[in-house]
């Protein structure tokens, strides 16, 4: 399976988003499930050390343009530090007001 997603997305002129690639691959399940499954095919393609790049509204592809790679990892951490940052700021408030154990 992973395979056929990598050589959708070598042949792919465009991104492409996930419920394309999901009815392309013949995944079956609810969109989600769907969009889970495809999510973790490229998460393997990634560990495999292919440059998948992604947004929310175009979808995925493959590059092999080095720096678009860079900057789009670049991002992803500058979001997740801001999540965690967020995370943290609200275990504060929620330990101010004494409802600490809800996290």
């Amino acid at each position: 399976m992973k395979t056929a997603l990598f050589q959708l997305l070598q042949v792919a002129d465009e991104p492409v988003v996930a419920a394309d690639l999901a009815n392309d691959l013949w995944l079956e399940g609810s969109r989600e499930t769907k969009r889970r499954k495809i999510r973790a095919l490229v998460k393997e393609l990634r560990d495999d050390g292919n440059w998948i790049v992604a947004t929310i509204f175009d979808g995925y592809w493959l590059t092999h343009d080095y720096s678009l790679w860079r900057d789009y990892n670049e991002g992803k951490k500058i979001e997740a530090k801001r999540i965690f940052a967020e995370v943290s700021r609200r275990k504060k408030y929620v330990e101010l007001i004494g409802q600490g154990k809800l996290f």
